[in-house]
């Protein structure tokens, strides 16, 4: 899947800055809420072709880190499956 280059390079630097952000942050529950900011920004600008790619990066990014979405994590960002 080809995404635009601004959208590729905000996942590139999502995925960079987390090793660092989970080595420094105070509390484990700051994670979630600023990383669905920072997900949903991308999200957002992501075309209906866009979104099922960026969504797939977004979780592998997180296990990549050792990370899961949370149950409760349910945007509705990821298109209805194809028919």
């Amino acid at each position: 899947m080809i995404v635009r280059p601004d959208i590729q390079a905000r996942l590139d630097a999502l995925d960079e800055m987390l090793a660092h952000w989970l080595a420094h942050m105070r509390h484990p529950a700051q994670f979630w809420p600023q990383f669905e900011l920072l997900a949903a920004e991308i999200l957002d600008q992501c075309n209906d072709h866009e979104r099922r790619y960026v969504h797939a990066r977004i979780t592998a990014i997180l296990k990549g880190h050792a990370l899961e979405l949370p149950s409760w994590h349910e945007r509705g960002d990821s298109p209805s499956p194809e028919k």
